[in-house]
């Protein structure tokens, strides 16, 4: 698995893309071809629609590169030339055949080269350098990737420079830098949204899955996966979406035997990874694509196998041989052809080589007659060119000893004048090198102060996360959920809480006032005075909970409502599950409760208000809490929140993200598995920000009733 998810993932990372398939054009195109009558325009229009055809149907995009070619050779155009051989390359590429694409990437270049294009040149060395990758020929293929990435460096070629940033991710890869793999898939990601290059970005997405998987993170790899796989859909890019199926296939595999909890997880991962198996192989059969048929026929065999579906399993396992054995006659059938192409440019070589010897004895002894003829008037000559020369250089070497000793003096008194300036030079270095040294002194104090305060947030951030309850614990009581916890300070004021007491499983979505250190003091006091009401005093009506605890805040605060006094407080929403009568209780400080239920096939989403007061001194009088008895069924969706998601700005004028589309996405992904909802939630929150900073601790806690 490891072996293909970096081969698919990076086959199509590097640059040279094609254009999704677009009928209009096409058919535009088309007209324009056949109603043409200047050459070199229809040599444009046949790589035009290659390129249309490239990823959805290689053999269709060869026949018009092919054409175009035959064209430009009539012509004698070296331009022409080379992008034909380029396209044919890239066609060669995709197929698997590295030999015969490398041969048509070094004619292009030869033709580039010619015709003195600068960018062509460029990426003839990027096509060269994916053709050595693929052949493990590490250093030539960094040595091509150079001379490449220099010339559009040069260009100010924008969309080079991303494509080397992606190469050079690939390469890093294949060497086990996986951080520095990252960090260039982050340059490139970023310069590939400056240009709206999404094939670009969808490359990128893909390679940080593929980087993910090698550093175990299945998840994160899943995520950017299904990222690239989305983008690909979206443009139509078959041969994109082929590559992406297959990584997603891969990894659901993967993942029923290293991540899910539960055999019923595990069954679901497996399932998915037919899904997206079947879709894949279904695609690579139409786009003739060897290496991924032969790549998902094995992962699908071996999930047949773990389903216990022997007879598919079996189906698959033929197709996996069937494919394999195309592949090797594919490649002895090339082995071949290259022995007999080899035998005939010896052949053509030897009698080359004996005409060159034939031509230089024959051009030997006309030289000497030529020699003989000549050198009687050569010596009349010779004499009177001597004469010549040695009068002009008389006169010549006088004219420049003048001016050499003018040229002279003008260096003496510009030395004279360097004295001084160097001198006043020196004398500001040393209050430059005085300076230097106390802002030195400065920062390393700072830089001892600032560790120090590091030292003590992590410190205490790592006493904040063993206060919260681990994700064993919840996933125990709780078969079915997500939280999506995001401290937007190394410490967070936002908190969760869960505790089973008998019957009753109390759960807990809380917001303190304030973030970073004084919010993390107040979570710490919420869990300390949770536990101390629930687990200890065993209370597990919803509302007597929140009444208490207000009771412990303004006690352990001090808050009187002086004008002085801390005004600190929490909001919170408390869930009390009673899976014996299947009902729940909620109660709510300033934070509601989302409840969505599937009424005759379409998802309802029903808010449970909270009562507008906080836990904690307020203006208002202090009356108890509401509590809501909820009667649940099955499959009923239950969302507890901070209101960090809600009010994060972003996308388009920089607004709130607000809770009308809050639950708009939710009503979306309600039937999806509760770990898919957490990604979905997460990703749509950074693509909100963008380039935004993140303005509050952000928590979500989604639960599956059942």
């Amino acid at each position: 698995m490891k072996l293909y998810l970096l081969l698919f993932s990076f086959l199509i990372l590097f640059p040279i893309k094609g254009k999704p398939q677009d009928q209009h054009t096409i058919d535009s195109l088309l007209t324009e071809l056949s109603t043409s009558e200047e050459d070199t325009l229809k040599v444009q229009i046949l790589l035009e629609l290659g390129n249309h055809y490239r990823y959805n149907l290689p053999d269709t995009a060869l026949i018009y590169f092919q054409e175009g070619l035959k064209i430009s050779e009539q012509l004698g155009s070296p331009l022409l030339q080379a992008n034909s051989k380029r396209y044919i390359g890239m066609v060669k590429e995709s197929q698997g055949l590295y030999d015969e694409a490398l041969e048509e990437y070094f004619a292009a270049l030869v033709f580039f080269e010619e015709a003195d294009v600068m960018q062509g040149i460029a990426s003839c060395y990027n096509d060269i350098a994916i053709i050595h990758y693929f052949q493990e020929s590490t250093e030539l293929c960094m040595e091509y990737l150079t001379l490449s990435y220099e010339i559009k460096k040069e260009l100010g070629d924008t969309e080079g420079m991303a494509n080397y940033y992606t190469n050079m991710s690939a390469l890093n890869n294949s060497l086990g830098r996986y951080e520095e793999a990252l960090e260039f898939t982050e340059q490139s990601i970023d310069l590939f949204r400056e240009i709206d290059d999404q094939v670009g970005i969808a490359t990128a997405y893909g390679n940080i899955g593929t980087i993910n998987f090698e550093l175990r993170n299945y998840l994160v790899s899943l995520e950017n996966h299904m990222k690239s796989l989305e983008i690909h859909q979206e443009i139509n890019n078959k041969d994109g979406m082929a590559h992406a199926l297959s990584n997603v296939a891969g990894l659901y595999q993967l993942m029923a035997d290293s991540v899910a909890r539960t055999d019923g997880q595990r069954r679901q991962y497996l399932n998915l990874a037919v899904s997206y198996g079947l879709r894949c192989y279904e695609l690579a059969e139409e786009l003739d694509a060897l290496y991924v048929r032969n790549y998902v026929a094995s992962t699908l065999h071996g999930v047949y196998s773990a389903l216990g579906d022997p007879w598919k399993a079996l189906e698959y396992a033929e197709l996996y041989i069937e494919t394999r054995d195309s592949l090797f006659n594919q490649e002895k059938a090339r082995a071949i052809e290259e022995m007999d192409t080899k035998y005939e440019t010896e052949k053509k070589q030897q009698q080359i080589e004996l005409q060159e010897s034939q031509i230089i004895a024959r051009d030997a002894t006309i030289k000497q007659q030529k020699t003989f003829r000549n050198a009687l008037g050569t010596g009349f000559l010779a004499v009177i060119l001597i004469v010549v020369v040695t009068t002009y250089a008389y006169v010549q070497k006088r004219r420049d000893n003048k001016k050499i000793l003018e040229q002279n003096k003008q260096i003496t008194e510009a030395n004279e004048e360097l004295v001084v300036l160097n001198e006043a030079v020196s004398q500001r270095n040393e209050q430059i090198t005085e300076a230097n040294e106390e802002l030195v002194v400065l920062n390393e104090a700072l830089n001892r102060q600032k560790n120090e305060i590091l030292d003590s947030i992590n410190y205490a951030q790592r006493i904040q996360s063993a206060m919260l309850p681990p994700v064993s614990y919840v996933d125990e009581l709780l078969i079915e959920n997500f939280i999506l916890f995001k401290p937007r300070d190394i410490v967070s004021g936002d908190f969760y809480w869960i505790k089973q007491v008998n019957q009753y499983i109390v759960l807990v979505a809380a917001d303190c006032t304030g973030h970073g250190v004084p919010g993390a003091f107040m979570s710490m006091l919420g869990i300390s005075f949770l536990n101390e009401i629930v687990q200890r005093r065993e209370i597990t009506r919803a509302d007597q909970v929140l009444n208490e605890l207000r009771n412990h805040i303004k006690h352990a605060l001090r808050q009187r409502g002086q004008p002085d006094e801390s005004k600190d407080g929490m909001d919170m929403a408390l869930c009390v599950i009673d899976k014996k009568n299947n009902m729940i209780q909620y109660a709510g400080a300033n934070n509601p409760l989302y409840l969505i239920r599937d009424v005759e096939g379409t998802p309802e989403l029903t808010e449970i208000k909270a009562d507008r007061m906080p836990l904690g001194y307020y203006q208002g009088k202090d009356v108890s809490f509401t509590n809501h008895d909820i009667h649940l069924e099955t499959g009923d969706a239950l969302y507890i929140f901070s209101d960090g998601y809600i009010d994060q700005k972003g996308g388009k004028g920089n607004k709130k993200f607000m809770s009308k589309n809050f639950k708009n996405l939710l009503l979306n992904i309600y039937d999806q598995p509760m770990f898919e909802q957490e990604k979905v939630l997460d990703r749509t929150l950074r693509d909100w920000m963008g380039n935004q900073n993140q303005m509050d601790d952000i928590l979500v806690i989604g639960v599956r009733y059942g």
